[in-house]
């Protein structure tokens, strides 16, 4: 069995334990003497769900990003009032549910090679032809179809822009 002498060992731990200790380095300013004083009070800020959202504000990359996170995480948006502007298309829905046809606005990406829709709804009239250009304002609820969630802007005004 190897084994260190009993000395050998002591003189180990004598010169790794009986270094002396490195003075600290001062400091550029000196320490404080003087109790802090209380942190200012921040203002609240708003959260990103107060309000008005208004797509047509955004620059297409944010607008398509925003009705991007819309899809994803719907009830974060529940309640607010929606303002958006896009391309009228209509999608035949599944008699059994009860409903004729889904609305939509398809907003597309800065490159126009990716597109996003919102389902509406609007009980104010007769809807123009698929690929008209609406501005639909109104509410983002959620609806039961068919047993599962879903999401759609129940608009309360919708106009022709093109």
């Amino acid at each position: 069995m190897n084994r260190l002498p009993a000395a050998l060992a002591a003189l180990l731990l004598a010169l790794t334990a009986c270094t002396p200790a490195a003075e600290p380095a001062p400091s550029p300013t000196p320490a404080a003497t003087a109790a802090p004083s209380a942190a200012p009070t921040a203002e609240p800020t708003p959260t990103p769900d107060d309000g008005e959202l208004d797509l047509t504000t955004l620059s297409s990359t944010m607008v398509f990003a925003e009705v991007s996170a819309m899809v994803r995480s719907p009830e974060e948006y529940l309640g607010r009032t929606v303002r958006m502007q896009g391309s009228l298309m209509v999608y035949e829905a599944n008699p059994a549910l009860g409903i004729d046809y889904f609305y939509t606005v398809v907003i597309q990406d800065a490159t126009a090679c990716c597109q996003q829709g919102l389902e509406f709804v609007w009980d104010g009239g007769e809807l123009p032809q698929a690929g008209t250009e609406l501005l639909v304002t109104g509410t983002f609820e959620e609806y039961d179809c068919g047993g599962l969630p879903s999401y759609h802007i129940v608009a309360q005004s919708v106009e022709v822009l093109s």
